[in-house]
């Protein structure tokens, strides 16, 4: 065999390896990149709710965590250093056998930050142009409290939404219309859900029709990021752009 035919047998995992930045573009992020990408948003949130603040509204995993710590802060702080040890354990396991390059993270935040910081902007010009409302969304803590609120609702919100809600209700809606139109309802059902859940519950927002198109316009956005890009993307562009927006506000 040749060494062209060697470089032909090649794997596809250690091709990734080489070229990080131009492969990471070429289709939607694999499950397992994806967690691992987002856990960095899960770790920060984590830690970030021990020191008292705010925790996300559809944050269902901490509750269970919490459930499993038999509610003991030691314990609770004890599974969080499993859950961290696993991660990296993972992470070199992964990288030594040539199935994962952490170089593909920058990548990936980047495509992130593009996005995030064009989002604002088109659904802005949307509102404004076609509807004549401009949404007043300002919510003042302080820094550590933006980065921890930001992290939570990129990780929860996305986890919620768009990987059980959407995904779960485009599996259902596939026998009955095809797996496209499936998609495309799920899409847009998950996105209207998406926005009226930060008008429900004792720490729901007063209701305002701006408000409620910007967050489903918004939902839509990060939808289509995660059905086009992975949930890894969808959730650091949620998180960013969160970060963004409470940053200068």
């Amino acid at each position: 065999m040749t060494d062209e035919d060697d470089s032909d047998d090649e794997s596809a995992p250690l091709r990734a390896r080489r070229r990080p930045s131009s492969w990471h573009l070429r289709g939607r992020l694999d499950p397992m990149a994806s967690a691992l990408f987002v856990f960095p948003l899960f770790a920060v949130y984590q830690l970030g709710i021990l020191g008292g603040r705010g925790q996300n509204g559809v944050d269902l995993l901490t509750r269970a965590l919490v459930g499993i710590a038999a509610r003991d802060l030691g314990n609770y702080v004890g599974i969080l250093g499993c859950a961290l040890a696993i991660y990296a354990a993972t992470l070199a396991l992964l990288h030594r056998r040539g199935r994962f390059d952490p170089r593909a993270f920058l990548p990936m935040l980047a495509e992130s930050s593009f996005y995030a910081l064009v989002m604002g902007s088109i659904i802005l010009f949307v509102m404004r142009q076609f509807l004549g409302v401009m949404p007043g969304l300002f919510l003042g803590p302080g820094v550590a409290d933006i980065v921890v609120i930001s992290a939570g609702a990129g990780f929860h919100e996305e986890l919620v939404f768009r990987v059980i809600v959407m995904g779960g209700l485009a599996w259902a809606f596939t026998g009955l219309t095809g797996r496209r139109r499936a998609w495309l309802l799920a899409l847009v059902v998950s996105s209207l859900v998406f926005s009226i859940a930060h008008h429900v519950g004792p720490a729901g927002e007063p209701f305002t029709f701006a408000a409620f198109v910007y967050r489903s316009l918004a939902g839509a956005f990060f939808a289509t990021i995660y059905r086009l890009r992975g949930f890894a993307v969808a959730a650091w562009t949620h998180a960013l752009y969160d970060l963004y927006v409470l940053a200068l506000g």
